[in-house]
């Protein structure tokens, strides 16, 4: 991803989808863009199973990341005091959605959600045949 701004400027859709789901849209988006068309679509982020997104947004995480977002940019140790939490464990935290780019620093080294919407999509059904997930 980009850098991003200090406070949030955009969406991300969290979802869940099988690789071969995720591969049909890349390669129908790819079509449009060879086309010559134009694609103006959120980031993603994408998990293979409902229970990895869940391994990721954890209730305290995704506290977290309303809080956060709400504060606007600050220290981990300011957050952590915030959350009413260890800072080791909010540290842990933001390390992790830091690697799925939930969260972000900006250049004082102050940690920030950089989205203004984070969107779910997530099917009853999980595969083609129709079969509940």
């Amino acid at each position: 991803m980009t850098s991003h701004a200090t406070r949030a400027e955009s969406e991300i859709v969290v979802l869940v989808q099988s690789p071969e789901e995720s591969s049909r849209e890349l390669h129908r988006v790819a079509r449009i863009l060879d086309a010559g068309g134009d694609v103006d679509l959120p980031s993603r982020l994408v998990f293979a199973t409902m229970d990895q997104l869940l391994g990721v947004l954890t209730p305290n995480r995704w506290k977290l990341i309303q809080t956060l977002h709400k504060a606007g940019p600050m220290s981990i140790r300011a957050l952590a005091k915030l959350l009413e939490r260890d800072y080791r464990g909010v540290h842990a935290d933001i390390v992790k959605l830091m690697e799925y780019d939930l969260v972000t620093r900006n250049a004082a080294k102050r940690v920030f959600v950089p989205w203004d919407k984070i969107t779910a999509e997530i099917s009853a059904v999980s595969n083609e045949t129709g079969e509940a997930a």
